[in-house]
């Protein structure tokens, strides 16, 4: 008789007895026994359940099991912030969170104690039931305390909206909480709420966010998707969006104090859905002006998933793509010298301009400058112009844009890909690539098929978003081994020739 589970991770033991202490874990009950099986979740692991022992760090033999039925993780923005815990559902027979069925490939947040079910059996044909409880350590809460919501001023309740009582990030911009569409819950009762993020930001008076009037207009799968705004009477501006859960590509990258590098093949993943995004951006004549690791957010915290550009905080909205910015704004590690910051500025005053640059200004070939510092710290988890840290270094570096590719970290880096990181990072604006022309470039041009591919059968999956110009009608046939996405991305880093 086959055993009905086997674990191929860690148990919470043994990470503690290996120095470190798991955020969370899931208690393992099998056919109605408590197996005393825990599984550790710990920051951008996943932990897959489901019948595929070599994909599967929880492996069932249940038959109402899919190959891969649920996945968890956890996201960590850096030591300061609160862990957060996530379920996808990605089963044919569903999963249940506290006995509500939840939308498959939809990702839900986790609290303490929740049950999540894998197999709804009856009362006494409980050997088909599979129940994992999620527990959280006891100093670590996700929620924020309801009464702290009206000392805000938070409204509970906006149009068809709930906004819940569960934060999932602050910071100077504001805050962001869990919400709920009512609507789409009363039409499906026997599901688990959607999980949806609002975004509150305190306005100055009688002013409407920019942001806001960007976001609405705008429709691709990699940027942050808005389905409504509010202003209260206390200023208070509620943006409500989707709920992007992988945490962003830098917390993706940093391993302790430092930034890691990722693979060639899903570094250009990644490079070529912010181009899709910063092309769509600019024919519309939108710049970001902010594009960095930070507002890079993943869907799932793993190769191949998809990416959303986030924090439109600062981008311009152009009148044509003639029309030139002069504003000194953004992040000196990632702002193109053209954009005016000075070296001999002090740290925490105005921003000034060059008088070199004061009636020149710069155009949407800023946002190209910043992708290359991506794709370059991607490539060799070095920030290219980073030099000895300080503001002042960072800009004076950037001004002379000269690349030392001689660095060990580039060893095993293709010649395209330099030839890529070069173009982008082009002092001479003339001289540096627009999104188009990125899209063109030979280190994306000699793997098109296989991206196209990978996008339509990864990124676009259930997703009705604006399809590529350069797709063929014929892309949802079945895709050849060539493209097989477990050789797409490998787990070992390849050089693409």
């Amino acid at each position: 008789m086959r055993p009905l589970y086997s674990c191929n991770l860690a148990t919470k033991d043994d990470i503690e007895m290996a120095g470190g202490v798991a955020p969370a874990h899931l208690e393992v009950n099998v056919g109605g026994y408590n197996t005393e099986q825990t599984i550790p979740i710990v920051k951008h692991q996943l932990v897959k359940v489901g019948r595929n022992d070599k994909e599967c760090q929880l492996v069932l033999t249940n038959p109402s099991i899919s190959s891969v039925h649920c996945v968890f993780w956890c996201v960590f923005f850096d030591e300061d912030s609160i862990p957060m815990f996530y379920v996808k559902d990605c089963s044919l027979n569903g999963t249940y969170l506290n006995g509500l069925l939840l939308k498959r490939d939809k990702t839900y947040l986790l609290k303490h104690c929740d049950v999540i079910e894998l197999s709804q059996g009856s009362e006494e044909n409980d050997i088909k039931k599979t129940r994992l409880v999620f527990m959280i350590n006891d100093d670590l809460q996700s929620s924020l305390d309801p009464k702290l919501l009206d000392q805000m001023g938070f409204l509970r309740e906006v149009d068809q909206w709930e906004i819940t009582n569960r934060i999932v990030g602050n910071g100077t911009f504001g805050h962001v909480l869990i919400t709920h569409n009512s609507k789409e819950r009363d039409e499906d009762v026997c599901y688990h709420p959607e999980n949806y993020a609002v975004k509150i930001i305190k306005l100055k008076p009688n002013k409407f966010d920019k942001e806001a009037r960007i976001l609405l207009r705008l429709d691709h799968p990699n940027i942050i998707k808005v389905y409504h705004t509010f202003c209260d009477r206390n200023n208070h501006l509620y943006i409500f969006q989707d709920l992007i859960p992988g945490g962003d590509l830098f917390s993706y990258l940093a391993k302790g104090d430092c930034l890691t590098s990722m693979s060639e093949t899903e570094s250009l993943l990644i490079v070529f859905q912010i181009l899709q995004a910063l092309n769509y951006l600019h024919d519309q004549d939108i710049v970001h002006r902010d594009l960095k690791l930070d507002n890079i957010l993943l869907c799932t915290p793993e190769p191949c998933t998809r990416i959303v550009l986030a924090d439109f905080g600062i981008a311009k909205d152009l009148n044509s793509n003639k029309e030139r910015m002069h504003t000194v704004v953004g992040t000196p590690e990632y702002c193109a010298p053209e954009v005016g910051f000075r070296a001999n500025r002090k740290a925490y005053q105005s921003f000034s301009r060059a008088a070199t640059l004061e009636q020149r200004g710069y155009d949407s070939k800023c946002d190209l400058w910043s992708l290359g510092v991506i794709t370059h710290i991607m490539l060799t988890g070095i920030s290219p112009f980073y030099g000895d840290g300080s503001e002042r270094s960072i800009i004076q570096n950037a001004k002379i844009g000269k690349l030392n590719f001689k660095l060990k970290q580039w060893d095993i880096v293709s010649d395209n890909a330099k030839s890529f990181v070069k173009d982008l990072l082009q002092t001479d604006v003339v001289k540096r690539l627009n999104s188009k022309q990125g899209l063109k470039h030979i280190w994306i041009a000699k793997h098109l098929s296989q991206l196209e591919r990978l996008y339509y059968k990864k990124i676009l999956c259930n997703n009705e978003g604006p399809k590529l110009e350069s797709i063929n009608s014929d892309w949802k046939r079945k895709l050849p081994k060539s493209v097989i996405i477990s050789q797409a991305i490998p787990k070992k880093k390849k050089v693409l020739e």
